[in-house]
């Protein structure tokens, strides 16, 4: 045992001085192996995933507790409730209001939302513009968690984005991608009902957006809006990373205008336009431009001194590169206030200031219509074709409403843009300038019955100054 103890010993302390060197006074130790290129490439890549990763996470974190789910529902033939569709949003202000697609909402009858902690209260609409597919909904609810919007406009092609909604009624999806491209215009996108949309400016993602996800955000890696989920392009109705959201900046101006007035009210400057030649755009060492091809007279644009062959640079601020930057530039301008246009003459950059005025206004007068100020109602002229059996059995003229302004008469008594005006008081009117002065001067203390068509549907409204 005691030998054995010795050996051990011994070998103990040979180890020992082995190791540290004092057995072996003369050797020389070797550097550490370096870590290999290969090993270091593989250790930044995990932190720049781990990096993306927590982003990713963060931003969802961020804006999940403000995304809600949509059902829609209609009575069936048989009076009963029933599921049409479904869709997503986003809550935009602690007082209740959600903004989401026009498309989602507009086959209706009761609105149910849905909000991230599982409460589900009732939606009212507020307001929706279909030329952009947006709407607005009110919800009565506490404790609500309002998204924070991001600048569409500083957006780069290239960045992180995620989108958050309820692919296929799935709710709370998360999927991530990057910004394809920005300012798609002049396309078909398939949405959840085949919407037409006047105004297309989209950004184009590959974050997967499926039936399901439309009026829900698409956001940044800080969680703030810089789209709503709109339309896919697709052969088989699903994602194949081709998305399209709405801008942020153009939704903000819509939803602002339809909380504020409950409508939208369109710009319109009083041209007609091109797209500036590539080649005279490089010459001039501009991006883009439109060219004004004609400046109507009379129009803000006259007057704001425009002359045809102007090459329109920006309008409020906003670069105007082609005509559907311009377009929806003229369209987020305040009708009514004063714009700032940069425009390029003779080669020399110059400035000007447009009031811009009432689009729906201009439209109506530019075919014969009025405005009736005192009453609140835009008219047109027109005849409605009676029918039989799919034959036209007369022509009904009339006047049709292309516009009831807010807080007027007849906004308070019911009108609706659509509505057919066949008679009034009991009589027809053969000019507008007749019906015009007829109803802008009437005293409006006792009602004036109002003989309208909605629809299919014949009826009355009464027209009162309360």
């Amino acid at each position: 045992m005691r030998s054995e103890s010795k050996r051990a010993t011994a070998w103990l302390v040979a180890a020992l001085s082995a190791f540290t060197g004092l057995a072996a006074p003369g050797v020389a130790w070797a550097d550490p192996e370096p870590p290999s290129i290969d090993s270091i490439e593989r250790e930044r890549a995990m932190v720049s995933a781990a990096e993306l990763s927590a982003a990713f996470r963060h931003a969802a974190e961020v804006i999940e507790p403000s995304v809600v789910h949509i059902i829609i529902e209609r009575n069936n033939r048989r009076g009963f409730r029933q599921q049409v569709g479904v869709g997503s949003g986003v809550i935009v202000d602690a007082r209740g209001y959600v903004l989401t697609n026009n498309h989602v909402i507009e086959a209706g009858q009761t609105i149910k939302v849905r909000l991230a902690d599982g409460r589900e209260v009732d939606g009212e609409l507020v307001g929706a513009f279909s030329e952009t597919d947006l709407a607005v909904l009110k919800i009565d609810a506490d404790r609500l968690k309002p998204a924070r919007f991001g600048d569409s406009e500083a957006l780069g092609v290239g960045e992180w984005v995620i989108a958050v909604g309820s692919p296929f009624g799935f709710e709370q999806t998360v999927t991530a991608g990057i910004i394809s491209a920005k300012g798609r215009g002049s396309i078909d996108p398939q949405t959840m009902d085949e919407a037409p949309m006047r105004f297309q400016e989209f950004l184009q993602t590959d974050a997967a957006i499926n039936p399901g996800n439309s009026g829900g955000p698409l956001v940044d890696l800080d969680g703030r809006i810089v789209g709503i989920n709109t339309a896919i392009a697709s052969r088989g109705g699903g994602s194949n990373g081709l998305g399209f959201a709405i801008p942020s900046d153009i939704a903000q101006t819509v939803m602002r205008r339809i909380i504020e007035t409950g409508r939208v009210d369109r710009g319109w400057l009083g041209i007609t336009m091109d797209p500036v030649d590539p080649t005279v755009a490089l010459s001039l060492g501009i991006a883009g431009g439109v060219r004004v091809v004609t400046v109507l007279p009379e129009s803000p644009a006259a007057d704001a001194g425009l002359k045809d062959g102007d090459i329109i640079v920006s309008l409020g601020g906003r670069s105007t590169e082609n005509v559907t930057r311009l377009s929806n530039a003229i369209m987020l301008a305040d009708p009514g206030r004063a714009t700032t246009i940069e425009y390029i003459r003779d080669r020399a950059k110059r400035t000007a200031t447009a009031v811009l005025g009432d689009r729906d206004t201009a439209q109506a007068l530019a075919f014969g219509g009025a405005r009736l100020d005192k009453t609140g109602l835009i008219l047109v002229p027109e005849s409605l074709s009676a029918t039989r059996r799919g034959v036209v059995v007369a022509e009904v003229p009339g006047y049709r409403v292309t516009d009831v302004l807010p807080d007027t008469p007849a906004a308070r008594s019911g009108f609706e843009p659509g509505d057919f005006i066949y008679e009034v008081s009991g009589r027809a009117f053969d000019t507008v300038r007749e019906l015009s002065s007829y109803l802008e001067t009437a005293d409006l203390s006792e009602p004036i019955r109002i003989g309208v068509i909605r629809g299919t549907q014949r009826g009355a409204i009464y027209l009162r100054r309360d």
